[in-house]
Order: C-alpha cells, then structure tokens, then sequence
C-alpha cells in the first residue's frame, strides 16, 4: 500500500513540473522611424533598437535605447533598425553615395567597363562579364606615394543585364597583389549596387586589382611610388643608444609614428656590419647598438626611400 501511495505521489510531482503553455496574444513591438539628420540618424518611438550602419569598411553594429538623433560613421552608405530579438522586421534609411577622394579634381585612376564577353581596352587592361552583368571599377588616385597617409580607394558598381543596380548584399570580392608580402583577398557586400575597399600600400611598385562577382570581372592597375626622404637627419650615439633624426620627407612633412625604418653600418668597403629594424616615432628613431668596429656610415631605408649619414 506504501508503494502505491509513493508512486501516485511521484506522478502528481511530475504532472506538476511540465511547463506552461505558452501565452497567446503575445504582439511584436512596434518598428521605430528612421529618419536622416545630417550625419545623424534621428530614431523616433520608445524601447531599444539595434541599428546596423552599412559603411566601406564593413557594417557598424549597436543597441540603443531610447530615440533622438545617433551619429553614424563616416561614409555611411545605409542605416537599418530592428528590434533585439525580431531580426526579421526593420527599417532603414539610405544616404547618397559618396564621391571617391580624388574624383573631384580629376585625379582618379582608370575606370574599367565590365561588358560581355572578354577584351582588353585600350589601357591593356582587360575586363569581362560573360553573364551579361555589367559593371565599372576604379581606383582613385592611381598614384600614391609610401608613408604620406595616401590610400586607395576601390569602387566596384554593378548592374544587372537590364541597367537595374544589382540588390544589396550581392558579394564582390577584390584580389590584388603588390600590397605587401602577401596578395589581398577581400570581400564586401553591395549597398546601393556598390562594393567599396580602403587600402593602403606598403610596397613600391605596380599593383594589378582584380574584382569578381557572380557573372562580371574587371581589373585596374595602379601604382605606389617610393617615399623621398628630404633634408639630412643626424645621428647622435649616446652609450649604447643610437638616435637619428629628424627623417622628413621632402615637403617638410614627419613620417607616420610605427612606419617601419631598417638601419644599416657600413664599413668603408659598402659590407653590412650590423642590421636593426625599428619604427619612427616623432621623427626620430632610437635603438641599442653593439660595438660596430669599422663602421662608417649609418644607411636608413624608409618607405622604400634610402639615405646615408656618417656613423657617429
């Protein structure tokens, strides 16, 4: 009789511990309201949102809480708002396409057409989209020079077969080589019908970028010149501690802080005695050095730039 009651009372627990049914008449929270304020965005209504900004760079991603006006990144292509948990509703608002630096002076590197079938233009650059998916890609400015903050800018627009830009999030993958030690490969999603990237060289020398997307290529060249190294800097040996500096470049300008400097002693004959590599900060650069015996001249490469100074 006791295991009878133990087993009953054992049901009615377990009975007891299903879990509830869920609630009906559960509504999803409204949608706030986008809207453009500059380089702002103005969201109006209550409870948090996350909002997603699509920029070059990739999407910048955030929760707010509350409305008002939220600044947004630079280069901001398109703002979306949805709220946590309800990915699947949302509003956004774009902003005009930005013009690549360089565009308004004239400057900008070449502007390849993808068109059906393949050819090389008159540039010898040669182009393609063999799925009737055509397209333009440019690089602005064609020429940059090492270690002055210049950059590239990379812009890919794409059109379908009937001139209609092609729907947002539609992949295009960049790849190039002559960036540095290795090739870029980069992907990016279109917003607008445009894929964009930001690079900056860290080798002199021609560089071939070839973008791909589903049914249409294109490739531009352009071209990075070395740094040149104005004025001449001197080079003070305290103890063990070498300091050289300041290293200008020829408009007076410094060079970028972190910008690698490989520091060479050379003895009368040219044979390297001893090697570092350092990076430049204010201008100046400083390293602990051995005893270097016969050395006569300190050699300073830099952004592909080289100048010598006497061994202090």
């Amino acid at each position: 009789m006791r295991g009878r009651w133990l087993l009953w009372g054992l049901g009615a627990l377990l009975c007891g511990c299903r879990p509830a049914a869920p609630e009906e008449g559960l509504r999803l929270s409204p949608l706030p309201q986008l809207t453009r304020s500059g380089s702002a965005v103005r969201i109006s209504g209550v409870g948090a949102v996350v909002l997603t900004c699509d920029t070059p760079a990739g999407p910048v991603i955030r929760t707010v809480t509350g409305g008002g006006e939220v600044p947004v990144p630079p280069d901001t292509l398109r703002c979306a708002a949805t709220r946590p948990g309800q990915p699947g509703a949302e509003v956004s608002v774009r902003w005009p396409l930005p013009v690549p630096p360089g565009d308004e002076a004239g400057d900008a590197g070449p502007e390849v057409d993808g068109v059906d079938g393949t050819r090389v233009d008159g540039a010898g650059l040669e182009v393609g989209a063999p799925a009737g998916r055509r397209g333009t890609l440019r690089v602005a400015p064609a020429v940059v020079r090492l270690g002055e903050r210049d950059t590239w800018t990379v812009t890919a627009e794409l059109r379908g077969a009937g001139g209609a830009l092609v729907p947002d999030g539609t992949p295009v993958t960049l790849r190039g080589g002559g960036l540095g030690p290795e090739e870029l490969t980069a992907t990016r999603l279109t917003v607008n019908g445009v894929a964009r990237w930001i690079l900056t060289p860290t080798t002199a020398g021609p560089v071939r970028l070839r973008a791909t997307a589903a049914g249409w290529q294109a490739t531009v060249t352009a071209r990075a010149d070395r740094g040149l190294l104005g004025g001449q800097p001197q080079a003070l040996l305290t103890g063990r501690t070498l300091s050289l500096g300041p290293l200008r470049w020829q408009d007076g300008a410094l060079p970028d802080d972190g910008t690698p400097v490989r520091l060479r002693a050379l003895n009368r004959a040219g044979r390297v005695l001893w090697t570092a590599d350092v990076t430049v900060a204010a201008g100046q650069v400083q390293v602990d050095v051995p005893r270097v015996p016969g050395a006569v001249t300190v050699q300073v490469e830099l952004a592909g730039s080289e100048l010598r100074v006497p061994w202090p």
